[in-house]
């Protein structure tokens, strides 16, 4: 285990230079303690490894993305050498995949590049049903600016790209205390990291960031008058920018009315980020009024109006849950920046297309986001659909606001018994100041073959498109072909050191 760990901080080294994930002293002793005692406490735990190697040939007839009568077709060679880590103990679990994408161009050498992909979760559990310890990291490649070029593959030489890594740890304590209360106390501490940023644009800032929630309730299954106090900090220091700081402290009370329904009302205090958005003190009322309404175990709406700092504000949430498929939707108004986002697992959804991320930057933003997502499973196939509008309001002296609203639908096929088909559509509208607006088109399509049990071969086909009323029109198609070899053996114990 102290080998896997030392091999994976090489990986995440190697992938982001001599600049560490995390740099601050507090989140080096959290990984030390992390590093003495997982060996220990996962000594008992059920390991998997799924090694795989991806071998693949691609077309593209854009390869720049550049305007209609400039475009340059290439062709790419790829190998993707990989390794799925899944733990699963009393004490201890874990899932990480690596992935490692070297690209070798035939007609443009100078690009031939070597990329890293790393996405891993954990948790430990210091005391059971109690205390626990979560971990994350993240590295990938991502759009910087939404103003450019917005390329959906690393294939692509879009000049706006960057790798961004991100990594972290939250504590958390959970309390219950007799009839009376239920408590949560939760801090997470995370880096984001920026390296490789493509010549031309701007670097991101690289940033420290900090979250700290703490709640105190009368029990969620106690019938009656509810009532909690909510407390929670967010900070973020970049590397020369201003620092972004923000608090709240808040009280919630709620009245039922029925069976399942119940009117809540808040009120505290919040931080004025139009005024300062570094200073994050406690100098802006807020209040809320709304309902809460549970028909059954399986569904539930909340809706709350109120005013903020910046005026009128809401919230809102709906979930429902049914034997073949589910629905969420949430809308949320919270002062943010770029480095929130990438640290947040409610914002940042991987799978997705990566254009609704907005850009990267330092500027603290009011973002008002709606997102939505609906599953339905049929007998072989499965159809999910997805929603989202993110306005970013901007807090400095430059003001400003940028929205972007979009939607995905995908499908999802087995074919026959060794055969799957994914398809998926994307569309997006993004609106700019000085009334730029900027129309966005994604279409892909992939066949899976199970050979026999180690190699499998994959077909895909993607078009993307851009279209703007005062920057020049792209597109470009993209067709795959992979041979995928999984040497994974469920059986597998982990290696001795």
């Amino acid at each position: 285990m102290v080998s896997m760990l030392r091999k994976t901080a090489q990986i995440v080294k190697t992938s982001i230079g001599s600049r560490q994930l995390v740099n601050s002293k507090l989140s080096f002793r959290f990984f030390g303690v992390a590093l003495i005692t997982a060996p220990l406490i996962a000594n008992g735990a059920d390991w998997d490894f799924q090694p795989r190697i991806e071998i693949g040939q691609s077309w593209t007839d854009n390869i720049a993305l550049a305007e209609s009568g400039l475009e340059e077709s290439e062709w790419v060679t790829e190998l993707r050498p990989a390794i799925t880590v899944s733990l699963d103990g009393p004490r201890l679990s874990g899932d990480l995949d690596y992935e490692m994408q070297i690209l070798k161009f035939a007609d443009n050498g100078d690009s031939d590049d070597i990329f890293n992909r790393l996405n891993g979760t954990g948790q430990l559990v210091v005391v059971p049903e109690t205390a626990f310890i979560d971990a994350f990291a993240r590295y990938d490649r991502q759009n910087i600016d939404t103003r450019g070029r917005l390329a959906f593959s690393n294939v692509f030489n879009s000049d706006n790209r960057t790798d961004y890594a991100v990594a972290g740890l939250s504590p958390y304590h959970q309390g219950t205390w007799g009839a009376w209360g239920e408590s949560l106390v939760r801090l997470t501490g995370y880096g984001v990291r920026f390296r490789n940023t493509d010549p031309g644009v701007a670097q991101p800032e690289d940033s420290d960031n900090v979250r700290l929630i703490a709640t105190l309730n009368s029990p969620s299954e106690a019938r009656g008058p509810s009532w909690g106090f909510r407390g929670s900090y967010s900070g973020t220091d970049f590397e020369k920018a201003a620092s972004f700081k923000y608090a709240q402290a808040l009280l919630d009370l709620g009245l039922p009315v029925g069976g399942r329904t119940r009117l809540t009302a808040t009120a505290g205090k919040e931080s004025d980020a139009l005024e300062d958005p570094s200073k994050g003190s406690l100098d802006s009322t807020v209040w809320f009024v709304g309902f809460e309404w549970e028909p059954s175990d399986l569904q539930s709406l909340e809706v709350r109006g109120g005013d903020r700092f910046y005026g009128t504000a809401w919230e809102a949430s709906w979930r429902r849950r049914g034997s073949k498929g589910e629905l969420m939707v949430d809308y949320t108004e919270d002062p943010t920046t770029s480095s929130g986002v990438l640290g947040d697992d409610d914002l940042f959804l991987p799978g997705f297309p990566t254009i609704d991320i907005g850009s990267l930057d330092s500027r603290v933003f009011l973002q008002k986001r709606l997102s939505g997502q609906a599953s339905y499973e049929f007998t072989r196939s499965t159809i999910l659909a997805r929603i989202y509008s993110d306005r970013r309001e901007y807090l400095d002296s430059l003001s400003g606001q940028e929205d972007g609203v979009g939607g995905t639908l995908s499908f999802t096929w087995d074919a026959a018994a060794r055969t799957s088909v994914a398809t998926s559509v994307t569309l997006e509208k993004r609106k700019f100041e000085a009334n730029r607006k900027d129309d966005f088109a994604e279409f892909d399509i992939g066949v899976t073959r199970q050979i026999n049990r180690v190699l499998s071969a994959e077909l895909s086909y993607r078009h993307f498109l851009r279209n703007s009323n005062s920057e020049p029109d792209y597109n470009a198609n993209l067709i795959s072909l992979f041979v995928v070899f999984n040497f994974g053996d469920p059986d597998a114990a982990p290696p001795s050191w």
